[in-house]
C-alpha cells in the first residue's frame, strides 16, 4: 500500500559528533533492534546514505540513538498521548505559529506572503506545480526557483499521480504547528544563525558566536590579518593562549566555553590531560545553564556508556528531551524518527513540522514523504512550507552567499551544509 511503502524509509537519525579542533561527524542508523553504526572520522551520512565530509568549527554534537519505547498509536490519543509519554516535550499549541487564516474576519480573502520577497498581498499567484506557495509575479517565482525547485518537483509528481487531487481523504489530523524555537542571531548582521553549527564560529575572546559570512567578510577586508570580527581581538596563536582565554570565559560561566573545555579534557587537547570526570562535570554545568548541545552530548554518553558513565537509556532520553525542548533541532528531528518507528505517525509529523518551520531541511523532506504516502494533508504541508521558506530566508544574507560561493569555488562546500 502507499502507506506501508514509506515505513522502511525512516531508518536514519540525523546526527553529528565532534571534538574541539576537528570533530568527528557521525550518523546512527535507528533500526528495529536499535543497533548503532559509527562511521569513520570526519564523515557523516546523508539521509540517502551518501558519505560526505564534515567541517565543524568547534565542539558540538555526539552520537544519538533514542531508546525504543512503546508509544501510543495515532488512533489512541494522538499527539496528547505522545506528548505525555515524551515528558514535557511540546507537540502542539499555537506558540509563535504564524500561519495565515484562509479568510479575514470580515469574510474577504486573507492576504498571503510572497515566498520570494515576503510582500503581503491578496493578489498573489499560486505556484502551478506544487499548489503550495505564492508569488507576486514571474520574476519573484524565478528568483525563488532554485530554493523551491526540489520540493516543488516532488509534490507536483505526487499531485499528478492523484489526477490533481490535493488529498486522498485518508490523511491524519496533525493539528497546528507547535511552538517553533527562536533562533539566535549573529550579533553583527542580526540575521538568524544558520541551523547547522559548522556554518557558525565561536570566538573565545568575547564569547560571541558569529555567522561564517560576517567572519569571512571581516577576514577578507582585514587583508588576511586574523582578528575577531566582533571585538577585533587578535586570534590566539598557541594552545596556551586558547586555554588561557577559555578559562577566563569559564570563570564567567559561559556555557559554550564550559562545553568546549570539557570536550578538550575528553580528548586531551590544548595540553590538558585526558580526564573523563572533569569532562562530565563541565558538560553538566553547561547543560544546567541551558546549553542544548551539552544536554545532547551527555545524553549520547549515557546512551553509549562512555566517559565513565554507566549505560542508562532512560537518563539518555531525558537529556535528549531537554535538548529538543530547548530548541535543538537535531534532537527534535530524531525524536520524530523514533516515535515514527514506534507507530505514532502523528507525533512524528508534529516533531518534523516544528523542525521544518525553523528551517531544518531534513524535516521538510520527511514531511513530503508523508504527503506522498498519504499521511499528511496538502494544507498542512503548505503551511509548513511557508514557515520553512520564511525561516530559511532569515538565515540568508549577501555575505553568507559570498562565503558559500567561496566554499564551492575552492571545493570546500559539503552537502550537509544544506541540512
Amino acid at each position: 500500500s502507499r502507506r506501508s511503502r514509506s515505513v522502511g524509509r525512516r531508518d536514519r537519525l540525523v546526527c553529528a559528533s565532534s571534538s574541539h579542533d576537528g570533530m568527528t561527524a557521525r550518523i546512527a542508523l535507528a533500526q528495529a533492534r536499535c543497533k548503532m553504526t559509527l562511521l569513520e572520522k570526519n564523515r557523516v551520512v546523508t539521509r540517502e546514505g551518501t558519505i560526505v565530509s564534515a567541517l565543524p568549527h568547534y565542539s558540538r554534537l555526539g552520537d544519538i540513538l533514542f531508546e525504543e519505547q512503546p508509544m501510543a498509536s495515532s488512533k489512541q490519543g494522538g499527539t496528547a498521548a505522545a506528548a505525555e509519554q515524551l515528558g514535557s516535550m511540546s507537540l502542539g499549541g499555537r506558540g509563535n505559529d504564524t500561519e495565515p487564516a484562509a479568510t479575514a474576519k470580515n469574510g474577504t480573502p486573507a492576504k498571503k506572503l510572497c515566498s520570494a520577497c515576503g510582500k503581503e498581498s491578496i493578489a498573489l499567484k499560486k505556484c502551478n506545480g506544487c499548489k503550495c506557495v505564492w508569488y507576486c509575479d514571474k520574476k519573484c517565482q524565478n528568483k525563488h526557483r532554485k530554493e523551491h525547485r526540489k520540493e516543488c518537483k516532488r509534490i507536483k509528481v505526487e499531485l499528478d499521480k492523484r489526477g490533481g487531487k490535493l488529498d486522498l481523504g485518508e490523511e491524519l489530523d496533525v493539528g497546528p504547528v507547535g511552538k517553533v524555537p527562536q533562533r539566535e542571531e549573529c550579533p553583527i548582521c542580526m540575521r538568524a544563525l544558520p541551523s547547522l553549527e559548522c556554518l557558525q564560529q565561536y570566538f573565545v575572546c568575547c564569547g560571541k558566536t558569529l555567522c561564517n559570512g560576517c567572519d569571512f567578510q571581516h577576514y577578507m577586508k582585514s587583508e588576511g590579518v586574523r582578528t575577531c570580527a566582533f571585538c577585533r581581538t587578535a586570534t590566539p596563536r598557541s594552545d596556551g593562549e586558547i586555554l588561557a582565554r577559555a578559562r577566563k570565559r569559564v570563570e564567567l560561566k559561559d556555557p559554550i566555553a564550559l562545553f568546549n573545555l570539557g570536550m578538550s579534557f575528553r580528548s586531551g587537547q590544548l595540553g590538558l590531560p585526558m580526564d573523563q570526570a572533569k569532562c562530565i562535570d563541565l558538560l553538566r554545568e553547561a547543560a544546567d545553564l541551558g546549553l542544548t548541545t551539552a544536554q545532547y552530548q551527555i545524553g549520547c554518553f549515557y546512551d553509549n556508556g562512555e566517559m565513565g558513565l554507566e549505560q542508562n537509556k532512560e537518563e539518555a532520553n531525558k537529556y535528549w528531551v531537554k535538548a529538543a525542548e530547548g530548541g535543538h533541532l537535531i534532537s527534535r528531528h530524531n525524536a520524530g524518527v523514533k516515535v515514527y518507528e514506534n507507530g505514532d505517525r502523528v507525533a512524528a509529523m508534529c516533531h518534523w513540522r516544528i523542525c521544518a518551520s525553523a528551517g531544518f531541511k531534513s524535516s521538510i523532506d520527511y514531511l513530503i514523504e508523508d504527503f506522498e504516502s498519504g499521511f499528511l494533508r496538502h494544507e498542512d504541508l503548505t503551511k509548513t512550507l511557508w514557515s520553512f521558506y520564511d525561516a530559511r530566508a532569515e538565515m540568508k544574507s549577501e555575505d553568507r552567499d559570498v562565503h558559500i560561493a567561496y566554499l564551492k569555488r575552492t571545493g570546500k562546500y559539503r552537502e550537509e551544509y544544506d541540512l
